[in-house]
């Protein structure tokens, strides 16, 4: 089986962690493959970091400094906190990151693949990343469960934080108050310690439903489409570096092919983590804010999962974590992403030594790529008729213009 094959040669590799020489090697591997199936390939190269963990820990020493200068500058405390709020939301949405060119000290790549078609009216964007997480202590199987519980908490602690630290410049403070931002400030430590223990603990994972699953199902669309593409969709297959430290692959393509995707007639399917579970289609993503995805792709996915034999693809909302899907759909693409998870709504084996090959489920992958063949047929034939539909009221503008221009004429 084609997806199977690709899959086990990107897990040849013992991990390909982001900025890596193995992740290097890995892309090369892809670009080899993209080639094979008769695509135009291209690499491009960006600044990465090499661990997430440093830029989580600059903004935790924001919310440290609020609890410090409480007790010394207010001003200086609501500042420091406001500061930290905005990069707060800022990394977890990715609309902003202003740190992170700080950590940017190595370097990553996206591989590009096309079937051309200048003439075409739609594009569809296909992703999905290639490089691999590293373990750590937040990803332990016996924790990970409670992953967004902690993530939760740990915001209601800094909102709090900030409530209280508003309150003291008007007047508004207490013993228990200060007791309580003691308490926060060592929760804070205490986040900044488990970053730093993930730094030096971590070790890379093959990879191997995060997401060579993924990479694998895209390039088997990418075969599929070759050999029988639709006419006025031009189709883009993106296997994307560094997603592991910051969705920042993804962001780097945007960026550079800004001009090439107008938000109209632009379509996202990213492909993530595919390997084993119950597979979803995803109405939004989103750790705070939940951005929907693409009511077109959303209604192409239902047709299709109204199929006896795609009727096990449920829909979702993904909260857990945030995917390069959220990427586009927080800048006004549309987009949708396709995941797999177990009955408790967890991602099987996510970022631990157990994600290998001797734990994919082949069939999964399979049916991600057979039912996004399907939506995607779908979503031409939405497109198709609004075509059609912007044919007719040319048309009918025209015929208005011809009669003024004869009305004119007397």
């Amino acid at each position: 089986m084609r997806i199977q094959r690709f899959l086990n040669e990107l897990c040849i590799f013992k991990h390909r962690a982001s900025t890596t020489e193995n992740e290097h090697r890995a892309g090369d591997h892809v670009y080899q493959l993209m080639r094979s199936i008769g695509l135009v390939a291209s690499i491009e190269e960006f600044k990465s970091q090499k661990r997430m963990a440093w830029e989580m820990i600059a903004i935790l020493m924001f919310f440290m400094a609020e609890v410090i200068f409480y007790f010394s500058n207010s001003s200086l405390s609501v500042v420091s906190g406001f500061l930290g709020l905005i990069l707060f939301w800022g990394y977890f949405t990715t609309r902003f990151k202003p740190l992170s060119p700080l950590f940017n000290f190595s370097k990553s790549r996206n591989i590009i693949g096309k079937i051309n078609n200048p003439d075409a009216s739609f594009k569809i964007v296909f992703t999905a990343h290639y490089d691999t997480a590293r373990s750590g202590f937040l990803w332990n199987p016996k924790r990970v469960a409670s992953f967004r519980f902690n993530f939760l908490s740990g915001f209601s602690f800094i909102i709090l934080l900030f409530v209280f630290v508003i309150l003291k410049p008007a007047g508004i403070e207490h013993s228990i108050i200060s007791l309580l931002v003691i308490l926060i400030g060592g929760v804070i430590i205490g986040q900044i310690l488990i970053q730093l223990i993930s730094v030096f603990s971590g070790k890379p994972v093959n990879g191997a439903s995060d997401n060579a699953s993924g990479v694998a199902a895209m390039l088997d669309l990418a075969a599929k489409f070759k050999e029988n593409h639709l006419p006025e969709i031009e189709y883009w297959f993106v296997a994307t570096g560094s997603e592991e430290v910051g969705a920042i692959g993804m962001k780097d393509f945007l960026k550079k092919h800004k001009d090439d995707f107008d938000k109209e007639n632009t379509y996202f399917i990213n492909l993530d983590n595919i390997g084993s579970g119950n597979l979803h289609y995803y109405l939004g993503e989103g750790m705070l804010n939940f951005y929907r995805f693409s009511r077109e792709l959303i209604e192409a996915a239902k047709k299709a999962a109204s199929l006896k034999k795609f009727n096990q693809v449920t829909p979702a909302k993904y909260r857990l974590a945030y995917t390069d899907a959220i990427v586009p759909a927080s800048r006004g693409y549309k987009s949708i992403l396709f995941l797999a998870t177990d009955d408790r709504g967890m991602i099987p084996n996510w970022h631990w030594e157990t994600d290998t090959t001797e734990n994919i489920d082949f069939k999964v992958p399979k049916l991600a790529s057979n039912f996004i063949q399907k939506m995607v047929t779908n979503l031409y034939q939405i497109l198709k008729d609004k075509i059609e539909l912007n044919k007719k009221d040319m048309k009918q503008i025209q015929e208005r213009l011809s009669s003024t221009d004869e009305f004119a004429d007397y």
